[in-house]
């Protein structure tokens, strides 16, 4: 035939080495080039090689949980190395996208180049400001741009008109949700908050600051079908966690925040079904497969769009998130298909392609197909602990993980909201007492506690400030070294 084959391998250099300082993969890589076969295990025959190339990525060895790759290996390679394109190729780039955009609202055009240079800047800013050093989860990658982008492209879409003052408030709305929803502390928030601002009046002098940047900015399609402007008491805090198509989640958060049920009703909301592992004692790595292979199947045969929701506890094995990472990455797990499973899949496929009206006939287009199918209609919300160490771990031997998902760092509950819960799910319980009346010295745990609260008042109060009280003694405890306790909202509720 003479024709010429290309393996690629993606994360060459994530392998562990083993006990004597070897990563086998690459050795075996080793010998396939210097050697041009290997010795086949069922038989003990040499397979020669011919026409193969192979190519290798990976992020330099400095990142976490790589590994330098040995000299002895890449003797045999030339090394070519890639960074992120810089402020011009950017401009260039995501301007090129920002022109095609525009043209869907004529009048707008002109905003094209302030929209990139706006946009470059805020992202370059918050690349220097924020490093994985100060925490695992904070990678900034021109994958933030191209969200960014496509997020405001798919908002203009349907709309007929929409002025500069509505274009800077997608603008910033889009930017709090990829930089601002993911970052930990208080004053990382502020800063990103107040950049903002400053980024977006240089750029765009002549916009009302007040139409355009007042607070809150949320938008959704909850209310409608198309991503409109909404105000807080109407969506309140499910905006978070919305899911764009060909996206997915990673929320963290401490446990009985939420996470779970957020997206749950976020994929309701986007009717998507929703699919969860059933974890028992005898779980393995087979069972795992087999639930892989049949939302793959639902996903890719069947075009039915279904939100795979995975909990950090119901991951068992380290292979579980091996598996995940190369879905995420590759829209594929190689190896899940195979003999009789790979026929049934291309049978299922053709199938659904016919239904689409294809006529696909090899099964390189079929498996081609059906990887496209699931990369449009699987999207993976991932919900994990904000264990630094356990994040560290993660991100080293799941870069995927961090780079292809959508990260929203969820924190605690606000004292606000915990009150407010806490009136929910006591409103059928007799705590209502007409005649009593608070004391003169009433702390206060929240600030939306009525100015004369009722019996009822004081009881959801008490809760709120026990699990204040709990804060503050972890906050003594890790000050003198000492061994704290995991507090979540979920024991406000069990209190209640």
């Amino acid at each position: 035939m003479g024709k010429w084959l290309v393996l690629f391998c993606d994360e060459i250099n994530l392998p562990d080495m083993d006990q004597y300082g070897t990563q086998r993969v690459i050795s075996f890589l080793r010998q396939l080039v210097e050697h041009r076969g290997f010795f086949r295990a069922s038989d003990q025959a040499w397979v020669s090689l011919e026409r193969i190339q192979f190519v290798g990525a990976c992020n330099p060895p400095t990142d976490p949980g790589r590994k330098p790759l040995s000299h002895r290996f890449l003797r045999h390679v030339p090394v070519i190395y890639v960074d992120y394109p810089g402020e011009t190729s950017l401009k260039q780039i995501y301007g090129t996208f920002s022109r095609a955009m525009l043209r869907l609202i004529p009048p707008l055009r002109g905003y094209a180049e302030p929209l990139t240079n706006a946009m470059v800047e805020f992202y370059l800013a918050s690349q220097e400001r924020f490093t994985q050093d100060m925490q695992p989860h904070y990678v900034y990658s021109p994958r933030e741009m191209t969200r960014w982008v496509r997020g405001i492209c798919e908002a203009i879409r349907p709309i007929e008109s929409l002025n500069a003052e509505g274009l800077v408030r997608l603008w910033a709305h889009e930017a709090l949700r990829l930089f601002q929803d993911r970052l930990v502390e208080d004053t990382e928030r502020r800063w990103t908050n107040d950049n903002i601002d400053v980024v977006a009046l240089k750029h765009f002098p002549g916009v009302d600051k007040e139409a355009s940047l007042a607070r809150p900015i949320l938008y959704s399609n909850w209310l409608s079908k198309n991503y409109i402007p909404v105000n807080r008491e109407e969506l309140r805090d499910y905006v978070k966690a919305r899911l764009k198509p060909q996206g997915h989640l990673l929320l963290i958060g401490v446990s009985g925040a939420g996470k779970t049920t957020l997206s749950r009703f976020v994929a309701w909301m986007n009717g998507l079904s929703i699919f969860q592992i059933k974890v028992h004692n005898k779980y393995t790595g087979e069972d795992f497969d087999e639930d892989l292979r049949a939302v793959l199947r639902r996903s890719g045969c069947k075009d039915e769009k279904i939100a795979f929701i995975l909990d950090e506890s119901n991951v068992l094995d380290s292979g579980f998130l091996e598996r995940m990472n190369t879905l995420l990455a590759n829209g594929e797990v190689p190896g899940l298909f195979e003999g009789d499973e790979y026929t049934t899949l291309m049978t299922q496929c053709k199938e659904g392609a016919q239904r689409e009206g294809l006529m696909l006939d090899s099964n390189e287009e079929l498996y081609k197909w059906f990887t496209g199918q699931v990369m449009r209609n699987l999207h993976v919300v991932f919900t994990m602990n904000p264990s630094s160490e356990g994040l560290k771990d993660r991100a080293a031997t799941s870069p995927a993980l961090f780079n292809r998902c959508v990260l929203n760092w969820f924190g605690d509950w606000s004292d606000g909201a915990l009150f407010q819960v806490g009136r929910e799910f006591t409103n059928r319980v007799d705590l209502d007492r007409p005649q009593w009346k608070a004391p003169d010295f009433f702390p206060a745990a929240c600030t939306i506690m009525p100015a004369t609260p009722t019996h009822r008042d004081a009881v959801i109060n008490a809760c709120v400030y026990v699990h204040q009280t709990l804060h503050k003694a972890n906050a003594r405890l890790a000050k003198r070294g000492g061994r704290t306790m995991a507090i979540t909202p979920r024991y406000v509720h069990t209190f209640q």
